[in-house]
């Protein structure tokens, strides 16, 4: 899998339903969860490691410190990202407050 973006579910949505992609590269077991139909457009699908979780854990500690909780799934999605040197792309502007936490997350929101 070339590995330089991962989408997330509200970008997968977007690009196969509004934009008519037929094939994406780079997204994650959560995206297929949360929407099956992903299964045809995702050849490949990235599976989240302990590390992700880890990452995704700490993160939370921080952001509840700072009264910025987020869904867990998009934190793994998110950890998942950085720690396979890859973009999240997303519709969903929240992960902007990942930034606060830890500026090395690379994101692209559509």
């Amino acid at each position: 899998m070339e590995k330089v973006k991962l989408y997330d579910t509200s970008a997968v949505i977007e690009l196969v339903l509004r934009r008519g992609y037929k094939t994406l590269i780079g997204a994650i077991s959560i995206t297929v969860v949360e929407w099956p139909p992903a299964m045809l457009y995702v050849p490949e699908v990235l599976y989240p490691t302990e590390e992700d979780y880890k990452t995704a854990i700490n993160w939370q500690i921080k952001l509840r410190e700072i009264g910025n909780p987020l869904p867990a799934a998009d934190l793994v999605i998110a950890a998942t990202a950085l720690n396979n040197g890859m973009t999240l792309t997303t519709l969903d502007d929240h992960f902007r407050i990942i930034g606060e936490i830890e500026p090395k997350l690379k994101l692209e929101i559509l």
